[in-house]
């Protein structure tokens, strides 16, 4: 698999690595001292892996049109990459994976936890419904219940709703980091919320490279401006009574394992 030019994709990735069943971390251990962005998709997990990345002390690996995508390619194994520095990659993408983190050491996780109306408005107006429906099945498909549940196993994705999709996404990949929490503990992963970071990115960012090691320079937080943090007044009452329902409690629970930045 050592040809970039059949993977330029997240459909081609999904076929050629994911379904193959390839461990999606194998070359990590290759990248000693490594930042870790991850969290549930749509949550600022890009916004934050490129600020660090173009840091002064990291290494600038993107060679692609998704940088994310790059990430996967070089530690899934499917490209020849010789190590040149210290990395900061995007990991969102590992999905059902996740527990390959247990499998590696000597690195670092920041894990962005973003509120769940701005995630799914995101997810339902800004993404491909490939993305979506891959997250879905991969973590999201064993949370259904009921009539959900019969619906699913008759009419396989389309039998389920868009909204409920993810919904249900959101859920699943933010459970994710109560096990990861547990089991690597604060010295392995930082958990921000990225709502706080963009209205106090001159206290926390600071305090994330802190956390990486890396020195912090007052221009890195010059792209984090604070906008669309009020997805909610985008939905209908219904719809919003619908995300309420079904995410905020999972985002309340993932919230008090933030980390106390101002330690």
């Amino acid at each position: 698999m050592k040809n970039i030019n059949r993977i330029d994709s997240w459909q081609k990735f999904a076929k050629y690595v994911r379904s193959n069943g390839c461990h999606l971390l194998k070359e990590l251990d290759k990248f000693p001292d490594s930042v870790l962005v991850a969290g549930c998709q749509r949550s600022g997990t890009t916004m934050l892996a490129r600020i660090i990345t173009k840091s002064e002390g990291m290494v600038n690996y993107w060679f692609g049109h998704d940088d994310e995508l790059d990430a996967a390619i070089i530690l899934s194994g499917c490209i020849d990459h010789k190590q040149t520095g210290r990395y900061c990659f995007q990991t969102t993408y590992l999905n059902e994976n996740y527990h390959e983190y247990f499998e590696h050491n000597g690195y670092k996780i920041i894990w962005v936890l973003r509120n769940p109306y701005s995630v799914v408005y995101s997810m339902l107006n800004n993404w491909e419904t490939f993305a979506l429906n891959e997250l879905f099945k991969g973590c999201a498909s064993d949370l259904l219940t009921g009539k959900e549940k019969r619906r699913y196993e008759l009419f396989g994705i389309w039998g389920i709703g868009r909204l409920k999709r993810a919904c249900l996404s959101y859920n699943a990949k933010t459970s994710q980091v109560l096990e990861l929490k547990k089991r690597l503990g604060d010295a392995i992963i930082l958990m921000i919320d990225y709502d706080e970071l963009v209205l106090n990115k001159e206290q926390i960012l600071p305090l994330i490279y802190k956390f990486i090691d890396l020195p912090y320079k007052p221009e890195y937080g010059e792209s984090i401006r604070p906008k669309n943090l009020k997805k909610a007044e985008q939905f209908s009452v219904k719809k919003k009574s619908i995300i309420e329902k079904r995410c905020m409690p999972v985002y309340e629970e993932a919230r008090q394992l933030l980390s106390k930045l101002d330690q």
